[in-house]
């Protein structure tokens, strides 16, 4: 499944975007059916993206004017409200909502606000990155401190307010993980199947990533360390990859993208989700919903995979989508 050499490779200049989709089948791996309420593809072409965020069944693209564009399920206005945007710098997609940062350091948040978890408090300032959970928000500052809000069960959002030292954050249904400047990484919230007190064990990381119940480092070697819930294999075969430049996990699976611009995928795979087209090239970045993914490449192109809704399929079983 996995290369025995790899080769780092360049970073190129996103230019305009143009989105496949790509549906795979299935592999031993597959576990119990989840919701069947399938991705949408976005309806016309994105042009000028930068990054991308997967939601649980809507997603976000940046682009390079600091506009969004944005897709999927629009039940809370998390799809809709995404487009009147301007100036942001980086997106985080959670479940029924969406976390932006502006240039200005501020954030924005919008969509399903049950918990409070679509608001930030209005006095954040000086934030350089978000992560939007499940009914829970963090941000990270300048200054190494952390910032959380939303619904406190299992103490996570009063546990990651105390935090210092932090260059990155990750939030999760009902924990939190944080990377500390020294390459140690530190948990918040329910330690369900040691989801967040294993996190401690950890040296070396260079960026963090979570599941339902589980969490992954990415060390500066290009090596996986994982720890937590291991239904699908998804903590076991981390430990198998090398040559890795970045990694995100979702519910029960892992996409990670090489540094010969190639994605592996492991743990469920029932939709595809952690099947990769193997023609897949090029990519820069990786973004993992509930039961699909995303994958920015280098091209300026957008790749989606897993449970999604295809219109027309070509003979590869991709799908270009056209439009102005």
């Amino acid at each position: 499944m996995w290369p025995r050499t790899w080769t780092p490779g360049r970073r190129a200049v996103v230019a305009a975007v143009t989105l496949l989709t790509c549906a795979a089948p299935g592999s031993a791996l597959a576990g119990p059916s989840l919701p069947d309420r399938p991705m949408p593809i976005p309806p016309v072409r994105v042009h000028g993206i930068t990054a991308i965020s997967a939601g649980v069944d809507f997603a976000l693209a940046l682009r390079t004017d600091g506009t969004l564009a944005s897709w999927g399920r629009d039940n809370f206005g998390q799809v809709s409200f995404a487009r009147r945007l301007r100036g942001i710098t980086a997106i985080s997609a959670g479940n029924d909502f969406a976390l932006a940062l502006r240039t200005d350091g501020t954030v924005v948040g919008w969509g399903r606000d049950e918990f409070g978890q679509a608001s930030p408090p209005r006095w954040l300032r000086g934030v350089r990155g978000i992560s939007a959970g499940g009914d829970w928000s963090m941000a990270v500052k300048w200054d190494g401190t952390v910032v959380a809000w939303g619904s406190d069960t299992f103490r996570k959002v009063s546990s990651a307010n105390r935090l210092s030292g932090i260059t990155a954050v990750t939030a999760g249904g009902d924990f939190g993980l944080a990377l500390r400047t020294d390459g140690t990484v530190v948990g918040v919230g329910s330690d369900a199947f040691g989801k967040s007190s294993l996190a401690r064990f950890v040296r070396g990381a260079i960026a963090i990533t979570k599941g339902t119940n589980f969490g992954l480092a990415l060390l500066a070697d290009g090596t996986l360390v994982g720890w937590g819930s291991d239904d699908f294999r998804q903590v076991t075969l981390a430990r198998r990859v090398f040559g890795i430049r970045g990694v995100s996990a979702s519910a029960a699976f892992v996409d990670a993208v090489r540094w010969d611009g190639t994605v592996v995928g492991w743990g469920n795979d029932e939709f595809g989700q952690a099947s990769p087209p193997r023609w897949l090239r090029g990519i820069t970045a990786i973004s993992t919903g509930n039961d699909f993914a995303l994958a920015l490449r280098a091209d300026g192109t957008v790749v989606e995979f897993g449970h999604v809704v295809l219109p027309r399929r070509a003979g590869d079983g991709s799908v270009v989508i056209s439009g102005t």
